[in-house]
């Protein structure tokens, strides 16, 4: 079991390389979905900016700022781009949360690897080599400990998948 422990940390251990193969793409769409929207809002506002540059003075400013005008021009680009600022949204929710689950895949897996460092050197070198005692309760205990540690590391990959396939959904449709 140590052996899969060992594997599974030099597959999934690291997020360095997990990240870049999931993530990839996923922080140029993002940007790109960013300098999109920005430039939209900026041609939204465009007219209230003119506006304000032909006529200005601190009242003026305040006065278009709190206009009817100002405010329908950002109600239209809210209108018009509600999906690219939904999608943003949710590109970036989903890309936090395959992050917070690939931190806990990779502790659990580090801290399987020391219950199986453990109980390695339990069995191996004080039952077998000292002559420890070896009670069914123990090895039953370690195998529930290791099932429990398991369990846990294919649950954050399963939720890591879950995020991953909706980051795919949101990338793909953006780029």
């Amino acid at each position: 079991m140590l052996v899969g422990a060992v594997a599974a940390y030099y597959k999934y251990g690291d997020r360095t390389d997990i990240a870049d193969k999931h993530l990839k793409g996923t922080r140029e769409a993002v940007n790109g979905l960013k300098a999109y929207l920005g430039r939209a809002l900026a041609e939204a506002v465009r007219p209230t900016v003119e506006r304000i540059g032909a006529n200005f003075s601190p009242d003026t400013v305040a006065e278009e700022l709190r206009g009817e005008s100002f405010q329908n021009d950002v109600s239209e680009f809210v209108e018009r781009d509600i999906d690219e600022m939904i999608s943003y949204g949710k590109l970036v929710h989903a890309r936090d949360r395959w992050s917070f689950w690939a931190r806990k895949q990779s502790w659990g897996i580090i801290g399987l690897s020391a219950i199986q460092a453990v109980a390695t050197f339990y069995f191996a070198v004080l039952v077998k080599g000292f002559g420890w005692d070896a009670s069914t309760t123990r090895v039953a205990l370690s195998f529930v400990i290791s099932g429990l540690g398991v369990g846990f590391c294919v649950f954050c990959h399963v939720v890591m998948l879950h995020h991953h396939d909706q980051i795919c959904k949101y990338r793909d449709k953006i780029l």
